[in-house]
């Protein structure tokens, strides 16, 4: 597994430098679609900062931000409002849920709207032990970070990557080599080894159409 950080404190294994104009190329195609998202309370205080990405006209993100890591509604921590500041020009405004977490965060998937639109990314069909590329934000940064890993388990249910996310990288897109989506970000499924858990493609595409919008391509 390899730790990537394109354009921030950037450190590679050592290898040809192909490989690593290979990262750069799937990370200059994602990122400018990758927006850092802010969840506030009803009183207008910060929640947490998350990740999401253009599809089309809406911003796909995780669900459990609206709850924030899945605490139930009229917790003093649920997130009621959000706003997105885009990567390339660090435009910032309010955004609209067009689509909310469904019961249970199943899948964990959010679906907002703001005043920009994009071109939606193309999926691909998921492969086990496959490189992976997962984009989010951490901390006070205002450019997307790309973490490099692998594919660790297909079985519906329990997709997952093994890779390095940190806070912050939820809702952010998980794409192969090529930069075709393979996935949200959902969360850490450990600490030892860094297996992150994600909502596979197949799932975002369902719930895009059932919310009237235009699947994955």
């Amino acid at each position: 597994m390899a730790r990537l950080r394109i354009n921030l404190d950037a450190g590679v294994d050592v290898g040809a430098a192909v490989v690593m104009m290979l990262d750069q190329e799937v990370y200059a195609k994602v990122s400018p679609l990758v927006v850092k998202l802010l969840g506030f309370r009803q009183d207008g205080s910060l929640v947490g900062q998350f990740s999401g990405f253009m599809h089309g006209e809406v911003i796909v993100a995780a669900g459990h931000m609206q709850g924030v890591c899945g605490k139930p509604p009229g917790s003093t921590s649920q997130a009621v409002a959000f706003k997105a500041r885009y990567p390339t020009d660090g435009f910032e405004e309010d955004l609209e849920v067009v689509a909310p977490s469904p019961p249970g965060n199943v899948p964990d998937l959010i679906l907002l709207k703001g005043s920009r639109s994009a071109t939606s990314l193309w999926a691909t069909d998921l492969e086990i032990m496959a490189s992976v590329y997962a984009l989010g934000y951490t901390g006070t940064e205002n450019k997307p970070s790309c973490s490099k890993g692998s594919l660790s388990s297909t079985m519906p249910g329990a997709v997952a990557i093994t890779a390095h996310a940190d806070d912050g990288f939820s809702g952010g897109p998980v794409v192969d080599k090529h930069g075709r989506l393979l996935g949200v970000v959902k969360g850490a499924l450990g600490t030892t080894i860094m297996r992150i858990g994600i909502t596979p493609n197949y799932d975002l595409h369902t719930y895009l159409l059932q919310a009237g919008y235009p699947g994955l391509i």
